[in-house]
């Protein structure tokens, strides 16, 4: 049997959903209808999506699918690769050393894709949480991100926020943010949250989070985040408002592939 052969076609979300037992990740991260490619192994999957840095592939396991079954689905992958031009690949960071075998590799990181659909504890602080404007207020948004979280992707100014929430010490400043923004499922997935190093440990970033986990369920029944793996103090406060993990991601970039992303991914 060839590679090629070992692969079929998704081209429902229904579907891709019924193949994970309804997958959390799929269920709230991959859009409805399905965007892109969609190719199931004999245990392992790969769903193309776009992101900021070009086109790429989710791959990770279905129906009890083990690290044969992901191998096997690396290994059927190179010509559908070559073909859609994937620029990068994603997997749970327990394959990684398979990713590495398969395919000459670039830069990357590890994070994890959260999700909740309860609503968190009241915390100290929310009471303090003011509503931010995307546009008016996006210059005091953007240098609180640039100073105090240079990996920040709240982006203000440009739109993509549907809810800042923010909180200001006793003079008016902004110490703390965070946005509500959506993913291409329509998910809403908190990002940019930052606070002012000047105030961390009095628990405003923990405040800011738990507002807006607690509108976005209120208003779609579920809540995403992405975190940096090697960041145990935010994932403690995550898990502390009812956040799980669904996937720790290995994302790299392949080697040798050009930057040519056309929408916001997660």
């Amino acid at each position: 049997m060839t590679p090629d052969t070992l692969l079929r076609s998704i081209t429902s979300h229904a579907d891709l959903l019924d193949l994970t037992g309804g997958d959390p990740f799929v269920r709230w991260g991959i859009p409805d209808p399905l965007t892109g490619v969609v190719l199931a192994g004999r245990g392992a999957v790969a769903v193309e999506r776009w992101g900021r840095r070009g086109r790429g592939l989710w791959v990770f396991p279905h129906s009890g699918g083990d690290r044969h079954a992901v191998r096997e689905l690396l290994e059927s992958l190179t010509t559908p690769v070559a073909e859609l031009g994937i620029t990068g690949i994603s997997l749970p960071q327990e394959y990684a050393d398979l990713l590495a075998e398969a395919f000459e590799l670039g830069d990357g990181g590890e994070w994890d894709w959260m999700w909740t659909t309860q609503v968190p504890p009241l915390v100290r602080g929310e009471d303090q949480l003011v509503t931010l404007d995307d546009t008016a207020d996006a210059e005091e948004l953007g240098e609180l991100s640039r100073v105090h979280s240079p990996t920040g992707e709240g982006e203000p100014g440009t739109g993509v926020t549907s809810l800042w929430l923010g909180i200001r010490s006793a003079e008016g400043e902004l110490v703390a943010a965070g946005a509500m923004q959506a993913l291409e499922s329509g998910a809403p997935h908190l990002a940019g949250i930052v606070t002012h190093a000047d105030h961390r440990g009095l628990g405003l970033g923990r405040a800011v989070t738990a507002g807006l986990t607690r509108h976005a369920v209120a208003a779609h029944g579920v809540c995403t985040l992405g975190m940096y793996s090697a960041n145990p103090p935010a994932r403690r406060i995550y898990n502390d408002l009812g956040y799980q993990t669904a996937y720790a991601w290995h994302s790299r970039r392949l080697a040798g592939s050009s930057s040519t992303g056309r929408a916001r991914g997660t």
